[in-house]
């Protein structure tokens, strides 16, 4: 009976979460494609607020689909480290397969453990 009681609260806890999160997903989002759209690849400092936007807005994004911020955390950063080798003008699918490799290796680790 405890048990139930304890997972039907940590049910609730996970809800009350979810919209406010739902929001600022889209919010980042929408500033990310503003920053695409609207800046200047060359004005100061428009590639780091890109990535970091970017890293944000995948992490709570995937964190969101994957109902997990470990698994979120590890998708958004190896996406973002994808994005930044294709702006280096190394992120070919090579690379992408080694990373996508590296991600669900460090995954199970963490998950198996």
């Amino acid at each position: 009976m405890r048990k139930r009681k304890y997972l039907h609260q940590e049910q609730v806890l996970k809800r009350k979460n979810f919209l406010p999160t739902l929001i600022l997903t889209i919010f980042l989002w929408i500033i990310t494609a503003g920053i695409i759209y609207f800046v200047d690849p060359a004005s100061f400092a428009a590639i780091p607020a890109f990535f970091i936007l970017a890293f944000t807005s995948i992490l709570f994004t995937s964190s969101l689909i994957f109902a997990n911020s470990r698994r979120g955390f590890i998708t958004s950063l190896f996406v973002t480290l994808f994005l930044f080798l294709a702006y280096l003008g190394v992120g070919n699918i090579l690379n992408l397969i080694l990373i996508v490799a590296i991600a669900v290796t460090i995954e199970l680790y963490f998950s198996l453990r």
